[in-house]
């Protein structure tokens, strides 16, 4: 069978691609949980929202071929080699050719007409809608820097003929290199196909970013070096690689892993005994995609249970740096516990010069792995007593946001000195599809409440876990001139006390301090709902607000609310078990 890949092969991990080409596999009969598939399903409905808003405010000629999935390859394939012949200026869900000497198939969210190459034939540039945020602020410092500022166009003119510039913000090319390889497999097709060069390599990105205060597409020079990568042949062991160079080598690797997997195929005859002289060139490492990976629960039987990859899951070590040390014997918590680090750093060092940090990464993970073969999950870094800010009237906060980022919910829990000994909830909730002026009217409803107590004469404090209430009450404010909301994103600023800030003062977990970990294994909560988590909250929103009956409807949003109420109750067993130590 010849390997074909998909765009989506040389961005993620190459088990996978093993796994699809073994025939000793056993197949999955996976299915994403309901988190997950909201995730996706949000994901989707951005795009598409995305590519209706593209093709309506196109000011050129479209052609949108998404109407056509369900015809035969053929068809896909003919109508989009059509459309670019004929230099139509964007093509929504155009099938390319597949690329045989080059292995590869797939479909880029669009294609935008760039300038035509030197013999007339129309030049293409892929783009792809992303339902996260690709666009990041500069400081002044990175802004002098290579790294290109951010050049963009805008739904109703965009192609690069040329971009717009700012100056200030860039794409966010590191934490999004898997959306930039992506588009190098796309940018390598329209070459196969006649209708790209690398000389003019310019990709696009269509994100969540409300930057320029609209949907734009963020332009990236895939042939300019921009990624760091390992280099044993260069002095300081990394160099500066463009995502072309840096897709090629994924894609090339790959094709190798399945053409060895193909190879097993044959050798155990499709018996499901694998031929143990024909060993997989990749072993399985726990990485932030197993958690939504249809092959996991294969994976997971060839891992040891003590393997570093699978048991240190915050500042988790890379894909390099645990094959690194898997190759120098250490593989198991065990193992990295009882390492000579000194001797080990000599021979590790020079083969992860990839990550900046990489020894101080390393000790801390070693850190974690005595940690948790000791069952500690905190490690106190201070002494004496740790000083929370207190006051007459205190209270805890927590919002909930909807897979669209809107707040739907705000919770608060209310204590006061001198009244009833229980403190109280509140909440100011929305269970319905909130656009923007939605959403700004239940925030002041809801900071109006919290107005009046302020301005009371007694002392207040408001305390919350991390800086996610904060940053979001500050980008509301942003969006409108509004005296409450400005007074609020302020007041948030100067007045609210982080939990979390005072615990990372004082305490190294095992497992990360987030919410969950601090409230159940230090504080002694525990959370009534079998299952909490951000992700599920947001779909159990969904089932409040679209749910087949009322009766579904009415028990998400409880479920909602009760996950809402032991999130600021953890808030203030958190604050009490501070103040305890």
């Amino acid at each position: 069978m010849t390997v074909l890949l998909g765009a989506y092969a040389a961005r993620s991990c190459p088990v996978k691609t093993h796994h699809a080409y073994d025939s000793t596999i056993e197949r999955t009969s996976w299915e994403p949980d309901e988190s997950l598939a909201e995730l996706f399903e949000g994901g989707l409905e951005f795009e598409t929202h995305i590519l209706d808003t593209f093709a309506a405010s196109l000011d050129g000629t479209l052609a949108d071929l998404r109407p056509l999935r369900e015809q035969s390859l053929a068809a896909r394939t003919d109508a989009c080699l059509q459309a670019m012949r004929t230099g139509v200026e964007v093509i929504l869900g155009g099938w390319l050719p597949v690329d045989l000497a080059g292995q590869r198939t797939g479909s880029p969210d669009a294609l935008v007409r760039g300038i035509d190459q030197i013999d007339g034939t129309p030049r293409y540039h892929p783009v792809e809608v992303k339902w996260h945020k690709i666009i990041e602020r500069r400081g002044l410092k990175r802004s002098q820097s290579s790294t290109p500022p951010l050049a963009y166009t805008t739904l109703a003119s965009p192609r690069p003929l040329p971009t717009l510039v700012v100056e200030g913000y860039g794409v966010r090319v590191a934490s999004r290199e898997p959306d930039l390889i992506q588009l190098a497999h796309y940018h390598r097709m329209l070459a196969a196909a006649g209708f790209a060069t690398v000389d003019h390599a310019a990709a696009a990105i269509i994100g969540t970013d409300d930057v320029l205060r609209q949907a734009v597409l963020a332009w990236v020079d895939l042939a300019e070096p921009l990624v760091r990568t390992f280099s044993r042949s260069q002095p300081g062991g990394w160099r500066l690689r463009s995502l072309l160079e840096r897709y090629d080598h994924e894609h090339a690797f790959r094709i190798d892993v399945a053409v060895a997997a193909q190879r097993r195929r044959a050798a155990g005859g499709g018996t499901g005994q694998a031929d143990v002289d024909r060993p997989p060139l990749v072993r399985p490492i726990v990485t932030r995609e197993c958690g939504r990976c249809q092959w996991w629960e294969r994976c997971l039987p060839l891992l040891d249970p003590e393997d570093v990859s699978l048991r240190i899951d915050k500042g988790p070590l890379d894909v390099r740096e645990i094959a690194a040390l898997r190759r120098l014997g250490v593989g198991t918590l065990t193992e990295l516990a009882s390492a000579d680090l000194d001797q080990l750093l000599v021979a590790y060092l020079p083969e992860v010069t990839h990550r900046s940090g990489a020894e101080s990464r390393l000790k801390v993970a070693c850190r974690r792995a005595r940690m948790l073969l000791r069952g500690d999950p905190f490690e106190r870094e201070t002494s004496g007593r740790i000083e929370v800010p207190a006051a007459e009237v205190e209270i805890d906060f927590d919002i909930e946001t909807s897979a669209q980022g809107r707040v739907y919910l705000w919770g608060f829990l209310l204590h006061e000195s001198g009244g009833s000994p229980e403190a109280r909830y509140v909440e100011f909730s929305r269970f319905a599809e909130l656009d923007s002026s939605a959403e700004l009217s239940l925030a002041r409803e809801a900071l109006t409440w919290l107005r009046g107590l302020v301005d009371s004469p007694r002392s207040i404090r408001v305390y919350h876990y991390s800086e996610y209430e904060v940053v979001a009450m500050r980008a509301l404010a942003a969006r409108v001139d509004d005296p409450l909301l400005s007074w609020a994103a302020d007041y948030a600023e100067t007045e609210f006390v982080d939990l979390l800030e005072i615990v990372k003062a004082h305490f190294f977990g095992a497992s990360g301090l987030g919410l969950k970990v601090v409230a159940t294994k230090a504080a002694g909560f525990a959370w009534r709902d079998d299952d909490p988590g951000g992700l599920n909250s947001q779909s159990w929103f969904t089932e409040a607000v679209h749910g087949e009956n009322a009766e579904l409807r009415a028990a998400a949003r409880r479920r909602v609310l009760a996950y809402n109420e032991d999130d600021v109750i953890a808030t203030s067993r958190v604050r009490e078990w501070l103040r305890a130590c």
